[in-house]
């Protein structure tokens, strides 16, 4: 006798939680989705903008009260990007650099605005950077050269960068939309496969299960079950019990009255043409394998050979 185990069913578990995990799945990266793409919209509006103008004003007023210019026009501001500002001046003045770190920082650290900046100070007519320097969140983090020698009298500009504060939140907006185009793709194909026949639904409750070998037969005792290649073909209880003695004693004769007794025992009355009715009938249902023979031993009893 020859068992043939079918592993199947891991493989129908795995199907069944993944069912059941990627509907939650495509949810939480819709919500997460969501919620990158409010905090991306949300990470400036245009009130927040207009304010960020008026700083930059703030901060170009400070700097003519610092060099005592108290009539100089505070210059329209030139946005050069999201995050970057030009502040210009109509007169030219000289400045000593620690104060103007200080100016700056006070100005925009009392307005809420991103505490990591770079500043450049650009002479007008050269274009050349005479004085810059980098704020990191973290004083000793940074980077502020030059400090303490005075610079000329001359026109100049500052340019202030900002660290672009939606970075993060458009980066999540874009993996959200990346994970939810994913999900919706592969649920899509798992949701309009086709749907399996009755008979490959049988087959896969078949497959989960152990098989016993006989000949060129596949028994599965507890679905009552014969297969014959691709021939399914059913068996009755009297029959699949018989087939189970005569599976587990192969070539070997089995007594007749042993029979009666472990397939009829629990009806009480045998009937002896009864077992040899269920005999003639197993032996059509086993013959498609010449291999495989229900045989009489005369007076004895009968024998299954393989």
């Amino acid at each position: 006798m020859i068992v043939k185990p079918i592993i199947c069913g891991r493989d129908s578990l795995f199907l069944s939680m993944k069912s059941k995990i990627l509907p939650f799945f495509v949810v939480v990266c819709l919500l997460f989705t969501i919620v990158s793409f409010v905090a991306e919209k949300s990470g400036k509006t245009d009130f927040e903008s207009a304010k960020e103008v008026i700083v930059m004003r703030e901060i170009a007023n400070r700097v003519l009260r610092y060099t005592g210019d108290t009539t100089s026009t505070v210059l329209p501001i030139n946005r050069l990007a999201e995050n970057e500002f030009e502040i210009s001046f109509e007169s030219g003045f000289s400045f000593k650099p620690d104060s103007l770190v200080r100016i700056i920082d006070r100005v925009i650290s009392s307005n809420d605005l991103p505490r990591n900046y770079i500043v450049n100070v650009i002479e007008c007519n050269t274009l050349k950077v005479i004085f810059g320097y980098a704020v990191l969140g973290v004083k000793q983090k940074n980077i502020v050269p030059c400090l303490g020698r005075q610079q000329p009298s001359k026109r100049y500009c500052i340019n202030i960068k900002f660290e672009e504060s939606s970075w993060i939140s458009k980066h999540l907006y874009l993996l959200g939309l990346g994970l939810l185009g994913i999900c919706l793709v592969f649920w899509s194909v798992q949701r309009f496969k086709k749907e399996p026949t009755f008979e490959q639904k049988e087959e896969e409750i078949t497959s989960n299960k152990t098989a016993t070998q006989l000949g060129k037969y596949e028994f599965y005792s507890e679905e009552l079950l014969l297969v014959f290649e691709s021939e399914k073909i059913p068996l009755t209880i009297k029959e699949a019990k018989l087939l189970g003695i005569f599976a587990s004693n192969l070539n070997q004769i089995v007594d007749r009255n042993r029979l009666q007794k472990e397939v009829w025992e629990d009806e009480g009355v045998i009937v002896g043409r009864s077992l040899d009715m269920f005999i003639s009938k197993l032996r059509k249902k086993l013959e498609h394998d010449p291999n495989v023979k229900l045989t009489n031993i005369h007076g004895k009893g009968y024998k299954l050979e393989v």
